[in-house]
């Protein structure tokens, strides 16, 4: 079952021959799960907390063919889920397990061929693998998140009839709207930071250099374009609750994530927050120093290091003993952790990596003078 505190590879040696062992993975949450989606931005995280529809056949493929298939002597698999929300998952698992000699780009068409006819396969199919793609690094970076939201507009045009009736239609097309939609949110509230830092660091005057980080800030990332996007949400939302029942899809978030689609995934709360209040400041001095304080705070000063451990891309600084691929749930690579946003800190402050039961979070600085001392701090 979900995180037994010995890994499954190495319980099936200890246990004496003739006794049959069932798996029981948690293959329904994309975080503070057996098999959460590690390294996934907090773009993610905020705005899907622990439970979203997250098709991950490539994921889950590798899953399968390290626990079961002669790997590991077991029986098979009873999945544990809240919701159907995991049903391209638990496609991909007993499509594998039952027949491993198969590709999982071959189960999966056989997926989409089976719930969407023919017609549609091969664009379902590159959407499903699309929206497993859209959440892997940077989304600031990502281009497969347009590519696949093409492949949704697509099938809004090609399968109308069936994204009228199917609840899998519709909350694959409707994740794809939101993946595009957070995308540009968080892309336009990166600017605005970096308007406002950049306005924070010049030599005017404490008030100009507040003044224009203010207005930095207050500009309005949603644009026309994106209100139809969210409008989209919402509406592909009520389709699955009346062809299927939003319950039934996520039993531990029955809005869907709808309560989230809008929570901060930039710095722009936190950082016009802090701006309105320096301003409040009487003195100009005053300012300067909460000023200086508040750009600086990733300096470390002469010779030393400042790392996000729990960044998107992985941080140069965490050491990763063994492949992500060979260690899916994590019991000797550390896991990034952190799905709720808070107005009173930087974002990077609210993330963080821990290790599960004997290991150890191991980090990696070069460039140390051994001349030097060094003081560690760390924020948890």
């Amino acid at each position: 079952g979900p995180h037994v505190r010995v890994p499954l590879t190495q319980f099936v040696k200890m246990i004496p021959e003739g006794f049959p062992i069932r798996q029981y993975p948690d293959i329904c949450h994309i975080a503070g799960a057996q098999f959460a989606l590690n390294f996934l931005s907090h773009v993610w995280a905020f705005t899907h907390q622990r439970q979203a529809v997250a098709p991950s056949p490539e994921f889950m493929d590798s899953i399968v063919r390290q626990r079961a298939n002669g790997s590991t002597p077991t029986i098979g698999v009873g999945a544990y889920s809240e919701g159907v929300g995991d049903d391209w998952n638990k496609a991909v698992w007993s499509g594998v397990a039952f027949q491993p000699y198969r590709s999982v780009k071959n189960i999966v068409a056989d997926y989409a061929r089976y719930y969407f006819g023919a017609d549609l396969e091969e664009t379902v199919a590159g959407l499903i693998f699309g929206l497993e793609q859209n959440w892997i690094g940077d989304p600031a970076e990502n281009k497969e998140i347009t590519k696949t939201f093409a492949l949704a507009q697509k099938l809004e045009k090609d399968g109308k009839d069936v994204l009228a009736k199917s609840w899998r239609l519709q909350a694959l097309v409707k994740r794809a709207y939101n993946d595009v939609y957070q995308q540009r949110r968080y892309v336009c509230g990166l600017e605005s930071v970096a308007g406002a830092m950049s306005a924070l660091q010049r030599t005017w005057s404490a008030d100009h250099r507040l003044d224009e980080a203010e207005k930095s800030l207050e500009h309005d990332c949603v644009d026309k374009t994106m209100s139809s996007y969210k409008s989209r949400v919402l509406d592909l939302a009520s389709a699955i609750n009346k062809t299927l029942g939003a319950e039934v899809l996520q039993t531990q978030d029955k809005m869907l994530n709808i309560q989230l689609i809008d929570e901060p995934v930039s710095d722009v709360p936190f950082l016009l927050d802090q701006v309105k209040s320096i301003k409040k400041l009487k003195s100009s001095h005053d300012k300067d120093r909460a000023i200086a304080k508040l750009t600086g705070w990733t300096d470390p000063g002469k010779d030393g290091f400042y790392a996000a451990l729990a960044s998107v891309p992985k941080s140069p600084n965490l050491v990763l003993p063994v492949s992500l691929e060979s260690d899916p749930a994590r019991y000797i690579n550390p896991t990034v952790s952190g799905d709720r946003y808070h107005s009173s800190h930087w974002i990077s402050s609210q993330r963080s990596v821990f290790e599960l039961y004997d290991s150890s979070v191991v980090v990696r600085f070069e460039g140390l003078k051994s001349s030097a001392k060094y003081k560690l701090r760390v924020g948890w």
